[in-house]
């Protein structure tokens, strides 16, 4: 079942939480090292270092956790990284390194999260914060950047873009995944997660070559509802779906991974059976016919049967439509035979059958 927005909201906000508390470590070691310099530097300021290191990092996460929108939330707070990376920076009079690295790695952030949009916002952000911290200095700046201080921006430099990375390659490894389920799904049959009719056909072309090849053995099966049309008619839409699950959940268990069924359209089911020999496909499809047969419905009592044409592959067809086509043949020869069985055509000139 998918995410709705607000467990997706908080799995961004958990996922941010980690690289902004290291992140806020991290840079309170460099601008330390910068205002530490200067005696003068009011005890406010080192409060504010201490509550931006200490409360920032898990206000913002359980803002966001306990918001109708975790994810709109989280983005104003990424947003407000940028303020206060612009005060920091005005603070540290912008000191050069220090002040382009915590700006650049906070617009890092607000790019990887929320894309050009939120970057232009958070530019914006640190223009003001940057302005209004100059403000409190009278707009004293001291660019260098002395030995020490740059030592100290080095874990910074180092450590903070792996834990980006990882981020975004766990971010990554996430959406191969959700895009594989997602593929797979997309090939599945709504009603019976079954392969529907040109994911079927898509394998079946797939095969068709590996088999005039002689790679792989195969054989197609068509299995048909007798009577389906009648028995929604008389019971209702809810029992003819009732009846097509319990066929799917049978060629599922009756078959296993040599196998590939799918549902060919309606009442009709296809399937493709590998490396085994007719004899037990044969067996394994009429055992899966008889079993199809003996079930009723608890609240209605009503007798399914089912009609199976199978066809072994064969040189003489000449493309997988023709292979189809004898199928095809081979299932309305059950149903005129009287329903209920199974009809195998298996000789090499396709003129033989038999009947189960």
């Amino acid at each position: 079942m998918p995410l709705s927005r607000r467990e997706l909201g908080e799995t961004f906000a958990r996922r941010i939480y980690g690289p902004r508390s290291i992140g806020c470590l991290l840079s309170a070691t460099f601008i330390g090292t910068v205002l530490g310099v200067d005696p003068d530097t009011p005890m406010w300021v080192w409060g504010a270092m201490l509550t931006n290191l200490m409360v920032w990092p898990t206000l913002a996460y359980l803002l966001a956790r306990r918001a109708a929108d975790p994810f709109a939330v989280e983005l104003r707070s990424l947003a407000l990284d940028g303020l206060f990376a612009g005060g920091w920076a005005g603070l540290m009079a912008l000191n050069l390194l220090p002040s382009v690295l915590l700006l650049s790695m906070v617009a890092m952030n607000a790019m990887a999260a929320g894309g050009w949009r939120l970057l232009r916002i958070t530019v914006g952000l640190q223009g003001v914060g940057l302005f209004l911290a100059l403000g409190l200095r009278n707009f004293e700046l001291s660019l260098a950047t002395s030995a020490l201080q740059q030592l100290a921006c080095l874990p910074m430099l180092i450590i903070y873009p792996l834990i980006v990375a990882r981020a975004s390659y766990a971010v990554s490894v996430q959406l191969a995944v959700h895009k594989k389920a997602f593929k797979l799904i997309s090939k599945l049959d709504g009603m019976t997660r079954l392969l529907h009719h040109a994911s079927w056909m898509e394998k079946l072309v797939e095969i068709f070559p590996r088999c005039r090849r002689g790679e792989v053995t195969a054989m197609v099966a068509l299995i048909d509802i007798d009577n389906f049309k009648r028995i929604n008619d008389e019971h209702g839409h809810l029992m003819g779906d009732a009846i097509i699950g319990r066929l799917a959940n049978l060629l599922r268990s009756g078959l296993g991974a040599s196998a590939a069924p799918g549902r060919y359209g309606g009442d009709e089911f296809c399937l493709l059976l590998f490396d085994m020999s007719l004899g037990e496909a044969t067996q394994r499809l009429d055992d899966i016919r008889r079993q199809f047969s003996d079930w009723v419905d608890a609240t209605v009592p009503i007798e399914v049967t089912l009609s199976i044409g199978l066809v072994p592959y064969s040189h003489q067809y000449a493309s997988e439509r023709d292979w189809i086509k004898a199928t095809d043949e081979a299932l309305y020869r059950a149903k005129r035979s009287g329903k209920n069985q199974l009809c195998v055509q298996y000789s090499e000139a396709g003129g033989s059958t038999a009947d189960a």
